[in-house]
């Protein structure tokens, strides 16, 4: 990872934040970010690299958000998630308090990049976050909620190792299986068909956190195969990981396809 913070943008804000809560992990953010490059149009390609310093990539900036984006943006760490909960059977503008949510950044960030007439380091700003919450809001955990911070308060034990669900599915489903990110490309792009592709460039950023909120359910899925939930404590172990498997990959896929709609849109 290069020091984006003095390569890509010149002289961002740096007052003092929390630390980042990740989504997907830094792995699952590149391999959303390649995904999304090989689909972009000459005329996209060429509209963000017009944006970034020279030799750098989408996939180098897919993480400056939790790296850098807090110090640089104080305030912004609500803007990667959105807390629907789970029990709840679609999100509602009600769950986007005040417009600081992941839903409505990446519609705002949208707007912002693609005026050619706002300065250009607003235009990078928005670059840099768009890339990430498009990655945000197809990680389950960043739209369902059980009153646990998105699964953070969800203490687990994965295969004999504590954790909590969030970040199970941020990274520890991903470094179970192994790989580089040139291999979870390869894997992930295995599922992507021409007639996936139409279907998911159909709905809105509403729609996308309606089946992150499904993808949720199922994460928060029991492993006893008890009524609601999984409460802390629960064990979960291989029988879990086969199953979160295709719902992981299918996330990942449609959070690459759909950031290259975003930018070829944007970029026409």
């Amino acid at each position: 990872m290069r020091r984006l913070g003095s390569r890509l943008l010149l002289a961002v804000l740096t007052l003092a934040m929390p630390p980042a809560a990740f989504a997907w992990g830094p792995q699952g953010h590149r391999v959303v970010a390649h995904i999304a490059s090989e689909r972009l149009t000459p005329r996209a390609k060429a509209g963000v690299a017009g944006l970034l310093r020279a030799g750098d990539t989408l996939a180098d900036i897919a993480n400056w958000a939790d790296q850098e984006g807090h110090e640089a943006v104080p305030g912004s760490a609500p803007w990667h998630y959105v807390n629907v909960p789970i029990a709840a059977d679609r999100y509602e503008a009600r769950d986007c308090s005040g417009g600081n949510c992941v839903v409505e950044k990446i519609k705002h960030f949208r707007r912002v990049l693609g005026d050619p007439h706002a300065p250009k380091r607003e235009r990078q700003r928005a670059l840099l976050f768009l890339v990430h919450f498009v990655g945000d809001i197809h990680q389950p955990l960043h739209v369902g909620d059980n009153h646990d911070r998105g699964g953070n308060l969800t203490q687990i034990q994965f295969l004999g190792r504590g954790t909590n669900l969030h970040r199970l599915w941020d990274s520890d489903l991903m470094r179970h299986e192994g790989g580089n990110d040139r291999t979870w490309v390869g894997r992930v792009e295995r599922l992507i068909t021409p007639d996936l592709v139409r279907a998911w460039s159909k709905g809105s950023v509403e729609d996308w956190a309606d089946e992150s909120l499904r993808a949720a359910k199922f994460a928060y899925r029991s492993p006893k195969g008890d009524r609601g939930p999984m409460p802390s404590g629960s064990f979960l172990g291989e029988d879990y990981a086969r199953a979160a498997d295709p719902v992981l990959r299918e996330q990942l896929a449609k959070a690459g396809v759909r950031l290259a709609n975003e930018l070829n849109a944007i970029f026409h």
